[in-house]
């Protein structure tokens, strides 16, 4: 009988495959998570996307180095006035500043709609004040953190080279 701890047996095994699947996209959540994010303080919206699009480049590179740059996240920066985007694959997120009402307007991916930074926060986050109080997700603070994981909800792992090669055949 072959020994089910060897890479060749696992190989095979269907349960093991979504297991695997499964500890990919944790370790995707952890890298969008990221660790030891320090207080930040900003004093307008220009100051406080400068640090949401740093909480975010962090992000990426942490995600990047798992999935693989050729297949990573990319975020694009321009200035005057300040815009960010994101993108992944087909996927795509647009962040625009609104310096004269102190507003990020987000499209895409289901966070369409003006955001406002929460103040005190421990990592710069945003709150959607185009939403009515009676409305799901009202008072929900969009990170950094969110923003990666909406847009690498399918983002694979590379296939271990181990999974290449044939697999034990058991009578």
């Amino acid at each position: 009988m072959a020994d089910p701890m060897k890479p060749e047996f696992t190989a095979q095994n269907p349960i093991v495959a979504a297991a695997e699947k499964i500890r990919a996209r944790r370790t995707i959540d952890a890298a969008a998570d990221g660790g030891g994010a320090s207080r930040v303080a900003f004093d307008d919206a220009e100051s406080g996307l400068r640090a949401f699009s740093k909480s975010l480049a962090d992000g990426i590179v942490r995600i990047n180095a798992i999935v693989g740059e050729r297949d990573g996240i990319r975020q694009v920066r321009r200035e005057k006035p300040l815009r960010l985007r994101i993108r992944f694959k087909d996927k795509r997120i647009a962040l625009d500043l609104d310096e004269m009402h102190q507003l990020v307007r987000i499209a895409g991916q289901g966070f369409d709609g003006e955001y406002q930074f929460v103040p005190n926060a421990d990592v710069p986050a945003l709150i959607n004040v185009s939403i009515v109080s009676t409305e799901a997700g009202y008072g929900d603070a969009v990170t950094a953190s969110a923003l990666l994981k909406s847009i690498a909800h399918e983002a694979e792992l590379p296939r271990p080279s181990h999974l290449d090669r044939q697999g034990p055949i058991v009578l």
